[in-house]
């Protein structure tokens, strides 16, 4: 059984519930009254969500609720909505909407099991077991395959951030959609994943938002250093064997002193000998002058020449470590190579040089000393030398490749991040593509599961829907609604008369012109409900039965049959809801039900009787409705008198405090009003007649005052005017606790001085305010008949007069 309302949100004019909610404590049978306006229908429209596995669609949007069981188990909506489907059958205005087509005279097709139907019964018995158990099955396979696609959609997600992070897009976005499309693309790729060198160089190349600059090539002439080492070395081999000087043929070395020494004296005239001081003999001079020829000249000018050009060559070679550019200098993904060439030929230069360097002494000391040949003895082999020069070269070579391909990377910088993307890409997918495939393995497996499932569960309720369908009669049933329909009403007038598509509508036999009463509607509605509690194979002691208001528009003693009808024909449901706002209706249930509210000693209650509370919390401008249990006033007294007078001492005796049930004094005034004066002034007169025969007999009442009474009772109880209903009242609450206070005093201003002559009770008219005695008297002074009635709540006389 439903035991509980759990929670409630966003239910219309319903105060919201949460888990610190007094329980509900709903019973097997439970009766819910509350006054017109309260929610009452809000409330019968909570339970055929239930019953269609769905939010009702005149639930408020965004309406939240949970019913609990005594078996601990919870159903609601929008969460967890399914369950009791087939147990919850709700009787309401909706369901008399839903079932019976006026305007056509029929009827839904009515649900009705023969005692031919048996086996039929029976094997849907079977089927539905079965169809609950695949709907098990299906759901855990739903939930499956809802877990397999988070798990999957979380993973491409994640991978896609991962990739976008890597891909520097800018205001593009690469997002779970393009990771699979990449995946459908390559995931037959079986080429290698990226290097970190070579991922970071892709990743370099996505970050830049324009092209590196252009490089220049290297020039290196690797045959120069070949031809240079073999001419240096040929010249310092090289002696002046043509000069005809014994001292130059015994001492070379004094080549060119001799050669200096002898243009010296002869520029500057010199007779003597400034080394020995002797004199020069111009046979000497002539010798000397001889010997120094323009061949002399010219070979010390070739070896000056010669070492010119080694010195350029030194130059040039030793210039190509600034040439060559920083391995940064290029697109990253030529770095690495870049550097390692880069690298290896710096170092071949420096080697080159060094072997240059050492020509550059032998010539320097061959300048020195012309006329001897150098010593060779330090100089690099030439194998040595031009192996070091093939090396560079080739190194050389290897940087202006690097170059080329960063000049051509530049030429080419849109295509260049491209490919770049494009490799990020593809190594993320090989990176990530066996787990995708099982990630989209796991969740097709699952969806063919569910597929498969779900098809078994079809095909079993189709299975379900042909054995109702050979269950469904139309003949038998009418019968029965007949039958409930003569119960109800108390009357045969009205029948229903099977025909092809429905049913006809007949009064005393004949087809009726025109829709019946509202009555009569709710009349064969509830007729059709109680007969269709048992189709489908459904049991009445399982089912959870709900009646919203099955009396409308009944006459009391057309509402007398109907709620004894509908009582009886429910005492053995599983559990029973009856709403009502008739006061009738609800004390007939209450009569019916008063023993299992209120067992004997020993056994527990099987009723639970409870009110929908309607207040105005302090600071609000919406009136706010609770479910609470029924006032004593309510559940021991067929007449609303007692509870609704239980209301005007309660607001007057707080004049300073604020009273949520406020807004409904002026109504509640009027219905005391109308039930008191019924007992002081009988007759249908109405309310200012029945206030001016009252005055006419008791001349001390003051009647401007009960003239503001009249208004107050007449005007704020009745919203017949459009501003009444979109605004407060002009009549603001501490008028109407001054009506109220100056009412219920016996001195107050509506009664002028009371006569002093003693005064004879007349016999009471008792009632009960929360467990404490009320009693209602009259008294008779002088002039004699004169009137004047009480109310003692607890113990202290209130008069109202």
């Amino acid at each position: 059984m439903i035991t509980n309302i759990k929670s409630m949100q966003g239910l219309g004019i319903y105060a919201d519930r949460g888990a610190k909610a007094p329980p509900l404590q709903f019973r097997r049978y439970n009766l819910v009254y509350g006054f017109n306006g309260s929610g009452k229908s809000t409330l019968s429209r909570l339970f055929p969500s239930l019953q269609a596995g769905e939010p009702h669609a005149k639930l408020p949007e965004g309406a939240a609720f949970e019913v609990s069981l005594d078996d601990g188990t919870a159903f609601g909506c929008p969460s967890n909505p399914n369950g009791l489907e087939q147990r919850l059958l709700v009787f309401n205005s909706d369901y008399i909407e839903q079932n019976l087509q006026w305007a056509a005279g029929r009827a839904n097709p009515v649900f009705y099991i023969g005692a031919d139907q048996a086996e039929a019964a029976n094997e849907l018995t079977k089927i539905e077991g079965q169809v609950v158990t695949a709907e098990a099955d299906r759901n855990v396979a739903a939930a499956t395959e809802k877990a397999a696609e988070k798990t999957f959609a979380n993973f491409k997600k994640e991978r896609a951030k991962s990739v976008a992070s890597r891909l520097h897009l800018g205001s593009r976005k690469y997002e779970a959609p393009a990771l699979a499309k990449d995946y459908e693309k390559w995931k037959g790729d079986d080429r290698p994943k990226l290097s970190d060198d070579q991922l970071k160089a892709a990743e370099d190349t996505r970050r830049l938002d324009e092209p590196m600059p252009r490089r220049e090539a290297l020039t290196f002439d690797e045959a120069t250093i070949g031809t240079a080492y073999r001419f240096i070395s040929e010249v310092c081999g090289q002696s002046l064997a043509m000069v005809a000087l014994d001292e130059v043929q015994r001492y070379p070395d004094m080549l060119l002193w001799l050669k200096h020494g002898h243009e010296f004296h002869e520029a500057q005239s010199i007779e003597d000998c400034l080394l020995c001081g002797n004199a020069i003999s111009s046979e000497r001079r002539a010798l000397l002058s001889s010997a120094f020829d323009d061949r002399v000249d010219q070979f010390v000018a070739r070896l000056a020449k010669t070492s010119d050009r080694l010195n350029e060559l030194v130059t040039t070679v030793t210039g190509l470590e600034g040439q060559v550019p920083a391995s940064d200098d290029l697109v990253t993904e030529l770095r690495a190579q870049f550097k390692v060439a880069r690298q290896t030929t710096l170092a071949d230069t420096a080697t080159l040089v060094a072997q240059l360097c050492t020509l550059q002494a032998v010539l320097a000391s061959k300048r020195e000393r012309p006329a001897t040949p150098a010593d060779m003895t330090g100089v690099v082999s030439e194998a040595d030398v031009l192996d070091t020069a093939g090396r560079m070269g080739a190194g050389v070579s290897a940087i202006n490749a690097g170059i080329a391909a960063h000049n051509q990377a530049v030429t080419d910088f849109k295509k260049h991040q491209e490919e770049a993307e494009t490799s990020i890409c593809r190594h993320f997918i090989a990176d990530c593509r066996e787990d995708f495939a099982k990630s989209a393995k796991e969740v097709h497996d699952a969806t063919a599961d569910v597929l498969r499932r779900t098809e078994q569960l079809e095909g079993l309720r189709k299975s379900a829907r042909d054995l109702r369908e050979r269950i469904r009669t139309h003949g038998p049933a009418a019968n029965v609604i007949n039958k409930l329909i003569a119960a109800y009403l108390g009357h045969g007038e009205l029948t229903i008369n099977p025909v092809d598509d429905g049913y006809q509508l007949q009064r005393h036999g004949t087809p009726i012109s025109g829709v019946p009463s509202e009555g009569e509607k709710t009349a064969i509605a509830i007729s059709y409900f109680l007969s269709s509690i048992e189709a489908d194979n459904r049991k009445l002691r399982d089912a959870i039965i709900v009646v919203d208001d099955p009396v409308s528009s009944l006459d009391t003693k057309a509402l007398n049959f109907a709620c004894s009808l509908v009582r009886t024909r429910l005492d053995k449901a599983g559990q029973v809801f009856v709403l009502t706002h008739n006061l009738q209706c609800m004390n007939e249930f209450r009569k019916g039900w008063k023993w299992k509210a209120r067992p004997p000693e020993g056994k527990d209650p099987s009723a639970t009787f409870l009110f929908i509370d309607v207040t105005m919390p302090e600071g609000q401008t919406r009136r706010s409705s609770m479910i609470v249990e029924m006032s004593k006033l309510l559940r021991e007294y067929d007449s609303e008198y007692h509870f609704l007078f239980s209301h005007v001492p309660r607001f007057v005796e707080q004049p300073d405090a604020y009273d949520d049930h406020g807004y409904m004094i002026p109504n509640v005034l009027r219905r005391v009003l109308d039930v008191f004066l019924a007992f002081k002034c009988p007759g249908g007169s109405g309310l200012p007649n029945q206030l001016d025969k009252l005055c006419a007999d008791h001349p001390d009442l003051d009647r401007d005052r009960l003239a503001a009474l009249e208004r107050l009772a007449q005007v704020e109880s009745h919203s017949d005017n459009l501003d009444d209903l979109l605004s407060f009242s002009t009549m603001t609450l501490e008028e109407t606790r001054a009506r109220r206070r100056r009412t219920l005093r016996h001195d107050g201003p509506c009664r002028r001085q009371p006569s002093q002559e003693p005064e004879a009770p007349l016999p009471p008219i008792c009632s009960q305010r929360d467990g404490h005695p009320v009693e209602l008297t009259q008294k008779v002074g002088r002039p004699a008949h004169r009137q004047i009635a009480n109310h003692v709540v607890d113990g202290n006389a209130v008069e109202l007069g």
